[in-house]
């Protein structure tokens, strides 16, 4: 007959063996407590930064700038300028305690880095950034010289035109204190002029709009700049003592009432040494 427990059962079993039970509890928090305090911390140092606003397809792009950023050839220049000790066998792990995330909806990049070092952490970043700039600094500045080109011609071009408006003007001004011509001649004189000076002065007006939209341009082109910049971190992000402390008393916890259980049971369905041996001839005969 197959016994039923209810909670009162349960409730005693569990008081009964509460000795068992507390001992593995407080076993599994002083191991992880002490485990914790053994491993060294580990830091997080970490930048924002914001990609450049220019015409470039490398070094505005959030894809491309991340591969750059983790790019072997720009993580061994960061650990030969920095003279950091990461022997050709630790560059894997020296790589994956980097990470370069995006931030949704906007043009930022999150660099950060995990090491036990909190200054290294810091140059680090810094470096990286550096780097980065550097290496985006020729297509920025290209583009910057190539719209500052754009914009001294359509200045020349734009002064040229205010000078025909200015000589437009004396002619018609002559023109109208002119003595000796018909009236008929005056007026076509005129309305030539008329016309010559309306072209001029739309042709003005597009040079000055072409003006205005270049130099708006100039303004927005950026390059990389640092959205917050990194800094020495005051508390670890590794180990987390407290949360390792509570999962293992819960872990302990559950393993001790686990046990209280076995035991428990095995106490009240003993098997006799004649069982054991009926068990195993006939595991014998089986095979």
């Amino acid at each position: 007959m197959e016994e039923e427990l209810d909670l009162r059962d349960l409730i005693l079993i569990l008081w009964k063996r509460r000795r068992l039970i507390l001992g593995i509890f407080l076993a599994a928090v002083f191991a992880a407590a002490a485990i914790s305090f053994i491993i060294p911390p580990t830091y997080e140092v970490s930048t924002i930064i914001a990609l450049g606003v220019f015409p470039d397809p490398t070094y505005t792009s959030q894809a491309s700038a991340r591969e750059i950023l983790l790019s072997d050839e720009l993580l061994l220049t960061v650990i030969k300028d920095l003279k950091l000790n990461v022997p050709r066998e630790k560059f894997r792990s020296f790589k994956e305690a980097i990470k370069v995330e995006s931030i949704k909806d906007t043009n930022f990049l999150k660099i950060s880095v995990q090491t036990p070092n909190r200054s290294e952490g810091k140059a680090i970043v810094e470096k990286m950034v550096e780097l980065f700039k550097e290496r985006s600094e020729p297509s920025y500045q290209q583009h910057r010289q190539l719209l500052a080109n754009q914009l001294n011609s359509v200045r020349t071009r734009l002064s040229a035109i205010e000078t025909d408006i200015k000589k437009t003007r004396e002619v018609l001004n002559a023109i109208e204190s002119a003595s000796g011509i018909s009236p008929v001649e005056k007026d076509l004189r005129r309305s030539r002029t008329l016309e010559y000076l309306q072209s001029e002065e739309s042709q003005r007006i597009e040079l000055l709009d072409r003006y205005l939209a270049l130099q708006k341009e100039i303004n927005e082109l950026k390059n990389v700049q640092v959205i917050r910049g990194a800094r020495e971190p005051v508390y670890p992000v590794k180990p987390n003592k407290k949360l390792n402390v509570a999962l293992a008393g819960m872990l302990g916890l559950m393993s001790g009432i686990f046990m209280a259980f076995i035991l428990e049971y095995f106490q009240h369905n003993p098997l006799d040494l004649s069982k054991r041996e009926g068990i195993s001839a006939q595991n014998s005969q089986k095979l």
